[in-house]
């Protein structure tokens, strides 16, 4: 199973990480440069500390963007039938490569757990984050079914939350660690 992971890893990695790098680097310059002149302008009372933790989680927040869209859309044919799956984990788990979804599934929405808090502090609350979860994963799910690029399952939308919350979790404790030290 951990070999399937790291093959499915290093594969999209390969396709879309070059690509995501440049719209990420992109994104975070024309942010800094937007927020350091809103705060010229007196529009934005940030401090410089928050403007680089803001510039820094859109860097990752567009590559960490751009490579679920890569692996959600953009390495799946079209196939032939929609498909809808409102059973949870109904397909037979005897198979490394279906134990391999179910990590991936979860290891997907882990950074998306982190970035979101950082790029707004209204997601520190874990309700929030938790809905977030829900609805960005159904929409995935929806375009999947009808662009026909995968199956709607609902197995993924329970499972990509949970790498949400798993990542939201990850952020509290780092959070809390660097305010600790801070003062």
């Amino acid at each position: 199973m951990f070999k399937i992971i790291i093959s499915d890893i290093s594969n999209y990695m390969g396709r879309y990480f070059g690509i995501s790098l440049l719209l990420g680097t992109a994104g975070a310059a024309v942010l800094l440069g937007l927020l350091c002149l809103s705060r010229k302008l007196g529009r934005y009372d940030g401090s410089n500390a928050r403007i680089i933790d803001k510039t820094i989680a859109l860097f990752f927040g567009i590559v960490y963007g751009y490579m679920v869209f890569g692996i959600t859309f953009l390495c799946r044919e079209p196939v032939f039938e929609q498909v809808i799956s409102f059973v949870p984990f109904s397909a037979p788990l005897g198979n490394p490569r279906l134990w391999a979804y179910l990590v991936e599934n979860i290891m997907m929405f882990v950074p998306y757990g982190i970035i979101v808090p950082v790029l707004s502090r209204k997601f520190e609350r874990w309700y929030r984050c938790l809905i977030l979860g829900i609805c960005s994963s159904m929409l995935i799910e929806w375009f999947q079914y009808y662009t026909a690029r995968g199956k709607a399952q609902v197995d993924d939308v329970m499972l990509n939350t949970l790498g949400m919350m798993i990542g939201w979790v990850i952020f509290r404790v780092a959070a809390g660690i660097y305010r600790k030290k801070r003062k």
